[in-house]
C-alpha cells in the first residue's frame, strides 16, 4: 500500500512544497509512467531534480563580508561579494520600476568560491553566470572572468527574483520561460545576451531560427533554449525584442498584464484581459516589425504553431 503524504506541509518553504506535491504525484502515478519521468528527468539534468538537491544543502558556513548585509559570502568569494555592494541599489531601482513592483520579501544574495559551489546550492548548471532558486539569488564566480557583465547579470537574476518572490516559486514556474527570461534580458539592458546583438537576433528570426512563444508552461519540463535549437544568448535576445515589443506596442496594457501575472493570474489569460486577443496575433505584428525579411510562410508556420499549443 502506497503511504499517505500530507501535502498541505504549512511550515514547509514553498520550493521544498512544491518537491513534496511533485513527489506525491510520481508516487500517484502508474509505476511504468513514473518510471518514465524519472528517467526523463535523469536524462535532461531537469531543473526539479536539482532544486531538490539545492534544497538538501547547507549553507551555515556563509556569512556577511561586506558592508551590506543582504550578501552572503561563501569562504573564499569576498572579491565577487565586494563587487557587488556598490552595483545593488541602482540595480534593485531599475528592476522595481520596470516591473511595478517593489520586491515582497527581502533580498538575500549569495556568492560562491568555485563554481561547482554554486551549481550544488543553486540548482543551475555549472556553467551560468547567477541563478534564483528557493526564493534567494546566487552568484557564480564565473563573473569575475567576465566583470564588465556583473551590473548586467546581477539586474537580470534581479529581475527573476522580484517577479518570482511576487507570484511564489510554484506559479512563477508555470510561466513560459522565453517571457520571464525577455523581461530580464530587456530590463537589465542585454544583461545574459551579450554575445548577440538585436541586429544578430533580427537576422535569425528573418532565417526562421527563433524560438515560439507559447502560452503556458509545463511545470515538469520547462522549455529553453535548446528546446528551440538556439544558443541561450539567442534565445534570450529574440525574447527580449518581442517582450520589448509588446512593451512599447502598447504601455498600458503591457502594465496591467505583467501586474495581473504578479497577482498569479494565468499567463496566457492575463494576456488576453490586457491586449484583448491572445498571443499569436501579437507574435505575428512582432515578426512583420522585427524582421520584415521572414517571408509570408515563415509567419504563417509561427501561427500555426501557436495555436497548436
Amino acid at each position: 500500500m502506497r503511504p499517505k503524504t500530507n501535502l498541505n506541509q504549512a511550515n514547509w518553504p514553498e520550493p521544498a512544497a512544491f518537491c513534496l506535491k511533485c513527489t506525491w504525484l510520481l508516487m500517484h502515478m502508474p509505476r511504468y509512467i513514473a518510471a518514465l519521468v524519472i528517467t526523463s528527468f535523469v536524462l535532461s539534468g531537469c531543473t526539479l531534480a536539482r532544486v531538490a538537491t539545492a534544497l538538501a544543502q547547507s549553507k551555515s558556513a556563509f556569512a556577511p563580508c561586506t558592508s551590506d548585509p543582504r550578501i552572503m559570502c561563501e569562504p573564499g568569494s569576498e572579491t565577487l561579494a565586494k563587487r557587488i555592494v556598490p552595483l545593488l541599489p541602482q540595480a534593485i531601482d531599475v528592476v522595481e520600476k520596470a516591473q511595478f513592483s517593489t520586491f515582497a520579501s527581502p533580498i538575500i544574495i549569495y556568492t560562491y568560491a568555485s563554481r561547482e559551489s554554486f551549481a550544488s546550492h543553486s540548482g543551475a548548471l555549472a556553467y551560468a553566470d547567477g541563478a534564483v532558486s528557493l526564493g534567494r539569488l546566487n552568484l557564480s564566480p564565473k563573473l569575475l572572468s567576465t566583470p564588465e557583465r556583473t551590473r548586467g547579470i546581477l539586474t537580470h537574476e534581479l529581475s527573476h527574483l522580484n517577479l518570482q518572490l511576487q507570484m511564489g516559486s510554484i506559479a512563477w514556474a508555470h510561466v513560459p520561460s522565453w517571457f520571464h527570461e525577455g523581461l530580464a534580458t530587456l530590463v537589465s539592458d542585454g544583461g545574459g545576451a551579450e554575445t548577440v546583438t538585436s541586429e544578430d537576433a533580427a537576422v535569425a528570426l528573418s532565417q526562421g531560427k527563433q524560438f515560439e512563444p507559447e502560452g503556458s508552461q509545463w511545470l515538469l519540463f520547462p522549455k529553453s533554449a535548446s528546446s528551440y535549437g538556439l544558443g541561450p544568448h539567442m534565445y534570450y535576445r529574440q525574447a527580449s525584442l518581442f517582450v520589448g515589443f509588446m512593451r512599447d506596442s502598447d504601455p498600458i496594457a503591457f502594465e496591467k498584464m505583467l501586474r495581473a501575472i504578479e497577482a498569479k493570474t494565468a499567463f496566457s489569460q492575463a494576456i488576453e484581459s490586457s491586449y484583448h486577443q491572445n498571443l499569436a496575433p501579437i507574435w505575428m505584428r512582432f515578426l512583420s516589425t522585427a524582421s520584415p525579411l521572414v517571408p509570408a510562410d515563415g509567419l504563417r508556420q509561427s501561427l500555426n504553431a501557436i495555436k497548436e499549443e
